[in-house]
């Protein structure tokens, strides 16, 4: 039970005396605290909390009045009473304009005493309970605002959207960023199950780690999204070192590697699914990258003075990828290259002709059945361009070519990509991840997030949450389980990260779900 706190102000420490007897020997539930000055009340006020205050009139220097008026303007909500002696009556009207509760005539008597403090004790209880409600009003509120928005966003990531409503509020999709109208999305990767085991609180708590606004989204137990506020200007070794601080921080406080890849500076809601799309294709390149590592997934903005070496970078992250047969990620690549090249003033049309080239050669030497006549015509279709812009297309036309030619054990990858959907669908209760997955097709976890995605056109991760979320909404509407088994049966322990997750696939929490049906 929350005990009331009470100031009592008296020059008279007599009479101070005589207050907490009172308080004491009739049982009133108040916690006593003395000052023998307005002046000194007032320092104590301003910097402690207290819900009732009790003070004499006429006193040396600062007045019981004069206080009363400076409390008021402090604006903090308390309750003042007065006390006074007899023939002191024109107090009184000043103590009705400052609002006093009561007032109260010296010498003290005990009955009137006990009356006045049990009323003004339940005038503040009643203050309490009045603001509790408010407070878990105002909680719910914002939590319903939260889904909301989280649903939208979801909706517009995951392509139930295609195309963002013009009449959406969601300009930038927090609300909270009035002095940053520019935003990032960081996509949280975790390669075991997490993130259905986090606090809800976690987006409180991120946001204080990294002092910035953020709304978090949970996209399944592996993967998560942040919303962060940013300026235009900010460098991308700030957003890189961003990044390497939320690493750090996930290892420091759940002992738990992730990988982040930060998307591309937004400032309308239209470019979120595009940037989404370009970060989870950048996501399947971490099979190069050790965990602890944060990837950008729109480098377009390189330094002046690096720019060959940059360039040089990215000729290095294609040729990989074109090995790999990973023509999606090498293309990305190509668009991103092309993107800082356009803005560049500092190399030779010769060299940018000679980089697509090593593209090329690249691609030709990957290849298992070799095309002499295509590569020569291939190099003379990069060496005939005359804008940057056909260039780029040619590159790219190059890439697509390459890659229908290499597509082998097309019905192998098929059955592969069947056995994983059969395993999904039929143990989805258990604790599925891409690398025990990966294991019972013996495909590596990055080969077999590839061709799922290029099969299915969903991420591997996406589609086994969908497959559970429907399957939790078939058990909502055909059973009478409880939500709670019916959250464990479709493989999530977590009930507050289920129910979360439901209501943003379906926009309503499990229970109304169940009763709306």
């Amino acid at each position: 039970m929350y005990l009331l706190k009470m100031l009592v102000v008296d020059d008279d420490k007599f009479e101070r005396d005589g207050v907490r007897f009172l308080v004491d020997k009739y049982g009133l539930h108040l916690e006593i605290f003395e000052a023998d000055s307005g002046e000194s009340a007032l320092l104590y006020i301003e910097s402690h909390d207290i819900d009732i205050l009790l003070t004499d009139i006429r006193m040396n220097g600062m007045d019981g009045l004069q206080l009363a008026e400076k409390v008021r303007e402090l604006g903090k909500p308390i309750k003042t009473m007065f006390m006074s002696a007899y023939g002191e009556f024109e107090y009184a009207q000043k103590a009705i304009d400052l609002k006093a509760i009561h007032y109260i005539l010296k010498p003290v008597q005990v009955s009137e005493f006990i009356k006045n403090m049990t009323e003004v004790i339940e005038l503040c209880e009643e203050a309490l309970k009045l603001k509790v409600q408010q407070e878990k009003l105002e909680a719910a509120y914002l939590k319903e605002v939260r889904y909301e928005k989280q649903k939208q966003l979801t909706d517009i990531i995951l392509s139930k959207a295609e195309e963002a409503d013009d009449k959406r509020d969601l300009k930038v999709p927090t609300g909270r960023f009035d002095n940053y109208p520019y935003m990032r999305m960081l996509m949280l990767d975790s390669r075991k199950r997490f993130f259905d085991r986090l606090d809800l609180d976690i987006e409180e708590q991120l946001g204080e780690l990294i002092h910035r606004n953020v709304d978090f989204i949970h996209l399944n137990e592996f993967q998560a999204l942040l919303f962060l506020e940013t300026a235009p200007d900010e460098s991308l070794e700030a957003i890189t070192e961003l990044g390497q601080q939320l690493i750090r921080i996930f290892q420091d406080m759940y002992d738990n590697d992730i990988c982040v890849v930060i998307s591309g500076l937004m400032d309308d809601v239209k470019q979120l699914h595009k940037q989404f799309h370009e970060m989870e294709t950048m996501l399947e390149n971490k099979f190069f990258f050790d965990e602890g590592t944060v990837m950008l997934a729109n480098r377009t903005s390189f330094a002046q003075g690096d720019m060959t070496a940059a360039v040089n970078d990215v000729l290095t992250q294609l040729t990989q990828n074109i090995q790999h047969n990973r023509y999606d990620i090498a293309q990305l690549y190509v668009e991103q290259l092309f993107d800082a090249l356009q803005n560049s003033e500092h190399l030779t049309v010769i060299y940018v002709k000679y980089v697509c080239t090593e593209i090329v050669k690249a691609a030709f030497n990957a290849s298992i059945k070799k095309n002499n006549d295509r590569f020569k015509h291939s190099l003379e279709d990069i060496y005939k361009t005359v804008k940057l812009s056909d260039l780029r297309k040619v590159v790219l036309s190059i890439l697509k070519e390459n890659e229908s030619f290499c597509e082998t054990n097309l019905e192998a990858t098929s059955k592969a990509i069947d056995e994983v959907v059969r395993i999904i669908e039929n143990e989805y209760q258990t604790d599925l991840s891409l690398e025990l997955l990966s294991e019972r097709v013996y495909l590596s976890p990055s080969y077999l997030s590839h061709l799922f995605k290029k099969q299915k056109g969903i991420s591997l991760n996406k589609f086994m949450t969908v497959h559970r979320m429907e399957k939790a909404k078939e058990l909502l509407i055909t059973t009478n389980r409880k939500i709670i088994d019916i959250g464990q049966d479709v493989g999530y322990n977590n009930f507050s990260y289920f129910s979360s997750l439901f209501k943003n696939h379906f926009g309503r929490t499990p229970s109304k779900y169940r009763e709306e049906a």
